[in-house]
């Protein structure tokens, strides 16, 4: 009796044991994993337009004081801009520091694109976070929104333009 009593008991115990074990091993998805799977944001976009009405439209849809304005290199830089003073997200309602100031780099190439006439811009957002006077600024990653409503206002602009110049020929 009491080799059975004690044979169930182990039995039970590793039951236990290998269900623990084997229950543990699932794990909901991590930090990392959701990180990876979520689509990255495009810096990149091409304007099928001319690149004096893509350059015009990239100034109009910056909003921020311009540091370095170079055509014919196609540079479109932005003196730093305080965190408070920039462009803020509308699902993030936190309070942002004081010590995080970022600048805003536009760069257009022209080119042709199956014949047609276009232009290719790339915007950078560096984002530092200095902590106090004697740190070296921390790099931050930007979540892409604000370049995206950048692109959103210049093709606005290249739209509003295109159909003035129709509106004009009739």
């Amino acid at each position: 009796m009491r080799l059975t009593v004690r044979r169930i008991s182990n039995s039970l115990f590793c039951l236990f044991i290998s269900f623990f074990f084997l229950a543990s091993c699932a794990m909901g998805p991590t930090p990392e994993s959701t990180a990876k799977s979520k689509p990255k944001f495009s810096n990149l976009k091409i304007f099928y337009a001319s690149y004096d009405n893509v350059w015009r439209a990239a100034q109009l849809a910056l909003k921020y004081p311009v540091s370095v304005n170079n055509m014919d290199n196609g540079i479109l830089e932005t003196d730093y801009i305080k965190a408070d003073d920039g462009f803020m997200s509308p699902d993030d309602p936190k309070q942002l520091s004081s010590g995080i100031r970022y600048k805003i780099t536009m760069i257009l190439a022209r080119g042709k694109v199956e014949g047609r006439e276009s232009v290719r811009v790339t915007i950078n957002k560096a984002i530092e976070k200095k902590r106090d006077f004697f740190a070296d600024p921390e790099s931050l990653p930007t979540d892409g929104l604000e370049e995206k409503v950048i692109f959103y206002r210049m093709e606005r602009e290249l739209t509003i333009d295109e159909a003035l110049k129709r509106a004009a020929k009739n």
